[in-house]
């Protein structure tokens, strides 16, 4: 058995982790592991983003074999290049993807 450390936790919380991790349908020491593995990526000059499951998943497999290490590498480098995107846009150029954002039902 390995070193363990108690840690307090209030019913409350423990309850209510417990009913996150049944609406994950998964376990609660995996809700633990999870809760883990997001603060290990935390720094002071980062935020946490939720994404649909799906897409976390295909982006997992799209980037096995790649420089890039994890989902929130993949997912900053895309918002990277979007913004600078739309940096250089004009606002013609955006006006005009609105309308066709919104005539594919997106806006």
């Amino acid at each position: 058995m390995d070193n363990r450390t108690t840690i307090q936790v209030s019913e409350k919380l423990r309850k209510e982790l417990r009913e996150l991790a049944s609406k994950r349908d998964i376990s609660y020491q995996e809700l633990l592991d999870d809760m883990i593995s997001v603060f290990k990526e935390l720094d002071r000059e980062r935020t946490v983003v939720s994404i649909p499951k799906n897409i976390s998943e295909r982006i997992r497999v799209n980037i096995k074999g790649t420089d890039i290490k994890s989902v929130s590498e993949y997912t900053t480098f895309i918002l990277r290049m979007i913004l600078a995107e739309k940096a250089d846009m004009n606002s013609n150029d955006a006006e005009e993807i609105k309308k066709k954002l919104k005539s594919l039902g997106y806006l």
